[in-house]
Order: C-alpha cells, then sequence, then structure tokens
C-alpha cells in the first residue's frame, strides 16, 4: 500500500484541482447568468423578427420568389455554433451529433423529420445526387470535427463570439452565407446550434434561415408564433425592396440569436460539469483521508509492537 507521504501528496494535488474547478465553476456561473439574460432579451425580439419577415414575404413577394420558394438542393451552407475549448460536459458532443445527423439524413433516402418537411415542400421523394455542404464553423470545436471526420467542407473558422459582441462580428458570417445565397451559390441556409431551456437542459437546433419556408426549425413547440393577421400591408415604394432591405437585419438577427442561445448552453454546462467535478473531488478526497488514517494507524501501531518487542527482548 502507498506510504503516508504519497497520501498527502494525492490528497494536496486533489485539493488543488477542486479549487482550479471551484473557480472555474463561479466563473461560468457568472457568464451563464449574463448570457442567459442576453439571450432571454432578445428571444422575442428574434423570434417576432422572424414572424414579421415571413408573413410580409409570403403575403407580398411573388410565389416563385427564390426567398420563399424551395428548389432542389444541390448545396448547402451550415452555420455550426460550438465553443472553442471543453470542459463543458456534453454540450459539443450534443450539438456535433445534431449537425452529424442531419449532414448524413440530407444525403441519404432515410431522412429525419425536419428533412422530410423540406422534401415534402420541395415536391421530391429522394435528394437527387450528393448535395455538397459548406460549412462556416463558429467555435474551434466545430471546426476540428468538420476537419477530423471530413463532414463537409469548412468554408471558414471563427472562434467563438461572445454574447456581448458588436453585430460587425457576424457580418462576414452573414456575407458568406445569406449573401451567397442571395446570389444564387447556395440553395439553403441552415443553423445548428444549442437552444437554452434551463440550466440541466440544453437541446441541439436545426433551423433553416433560407428559403423561408414556415417549417423552419425542427423543434417547433420552442418557437412562439404570433396570432395570424388578415391585416393588409401598404409597400413604399415596393413590397419587393422593403423585403430585401430588411432581409439581411432580420436574418443577421437570427445568427445574434443563435449565438446567445448558445453561450447560455454553453456556459450551462459548463457550470454544471464543473459543480460535478468539484463534488467528486471532494468525495475523493474525503476517501483518501480515510486511506491515509487507515495507513498512518498501521504505522503507528507498528512501531508500537515493534518497540513492545525490542522491550521484551532486552529483558
Amino acid at each position: 500500500m502507498a506510504s503516508t507521504q504519497e497520501f498527502r501528496r494525492r490528497i494536496k494535488s486533489v485539493n488543488n484541482t477542486k479549487q482550479i474547478t471551484k473557480a472555474m465553476q463561479m466563473i461560468a456561473s457568472i457568464k451563464m447568468q449574463k448570457s442567459v439574460k442576453a439571450a432571454s432579451q432578445a428571444r422575442a425580439y428574434i423570434q417576432n423578427a422572424w414572424n414579421m419577415l415571413s408573413r410580409l414575404a409570403h403575403q407580398a413577394l411573388p410565389e416563385n420568389h427564390p426567398l420563399i420558394t424551395p428548389r432542389p438542393i444541390k448545396k448547402v451552407a451550415i452555420v455550426l455554433v460550438t465553443s472553442d475549448r471543453g470542459l463543458c460536459g456534453s454540450y459539443n458532443s450534443e450539438v456535433l451529433k445534431r449537425f452529424s445527423g442531419y449532414v448524413k439524413g440530407i444525403n441519404s433516402e432515410e431522412n429525419s423529420v425536419f428533412d422530410n418537411i423540406v422534401s415534402s415542400v420541395i415536391g421530391l421523394e429522394n435528394k437527387p445526387g450528393k448535395i455538397e455542404v459548406d460549412v462556416i464553423a463558429v467555435g474551434k470545436k466545430g471546426a476540428e470535427f468538420v476537419k477530423r471526420y471530413k463532414a463537409g467542407n469548412l468554408l471558414a473558422e471563427f472562434t467563438a463570439i461572445e454574447s456581448n459582441a458588436a453585430v460587425e462580428e457576424i457580418l462576414p458570417i452573414a456575407k458568406m452565407s445569406i449573401g451567397e445565397f442571395i446570389d444564387g451559390n447556395y440553395d439553403q441556409v441552415t443553423l445548428i446550434y444549442s437552444h437554452y431551456i434551463s440550466s440541466l437542459k440544453q437541446i441541439p437546433i436545426v433551423k433553416q434561415l433560407l428559403p423561408i419556408i414556415d417549417e423552419h426549425i425542427d423543434n417547433p413547440e420552442i418557437w412562439t408564433e404570433q396570432n395570424s393577421t388578415d391585416a393588409e400591408f401598404k409597400f413604399e415604394p415596393s413590397s419587393t425592396a422593403v423585403i430585401e432591405g430588411i432581409l439581411k437585419q432580420v436574418l443577421q438577427a437570427q445568427i445574434f440569436g443563435a449565438i446567445y442561445e448558445a453561450n447560455a448552453s454553453m456556459y450551462s454546462s459548463q457550470m454544471v460539469a464543473m459543480q460535478s467535478a468539484t463534488d467528486n473531488a471532494e468525495e475523493l478526497v474525503d476517501e483518501l483521508k480515510l486511506l491515509y488514517n487507515s495507513v498512518r494507524q498501521d504505522g503507528i501501531t507498528r512501531e508500537i509492537a515493534e518497540i513492545s518487542g525490542a522491550a521484551d527482548a532486552m529483558k
């Protein structure tokens, strides 16, 4: 069995680790509160902005307008939001699992529910040929996954964006995805990120940004729809000019909203993971202390026995 000195070293090492995980838990807790507040404040605006855009687009644009007309998918842009680092539980693995399943789904006959909805809207039973996937990774973990497993073409890699970032930081992301769709280089633009439900529950989401369809998200139960209205709208100078004018701003808000939700989810997962690590460290220290005391007691008993034996031998 290990000596008392080795047990003391192990107890000290675990205590040092516990202090680190406790500090990380506190930092994650503070950042989680800020991120959750930002996500909660932005959520209503982001949802209502999408509802407004969707309603205006379907009422004012021609039926065959490319912004609202799904077409056979040959090339897809995916904005994948993950974190830069680990130590946040299953956060990254759940998002990457959803991303992997989505990529496999759009290139297989056995599609997911969300993919079947898109296929039915397009009017195709199966998507012909292999769909080319360009990935815009926000967060190093997503970029590493795409490069390692070749799950698409890594178009660009960005470091994780904080919730207090300026809108200018996502303009390159919007230009490479939304701008390229408007130019006709993509047939679909999709967001994949983790949606914050609570500190103990976050779910990976697939949200279609373009073309604009009603079934744009694979978990519609988290999306708050406004009541439908039959109101008529008047546009100046024209409906197309107005919608195309607000299109990029609204879609940029969707990307920002995904980043808000992802940050809240990530810090929540990190807080829970660090709390679990701290609790495990405390349990391990308690176990090591019991073993240390047992070894120490055995040593004391052995020394007393040796002293008694030596005294008896000297008589």
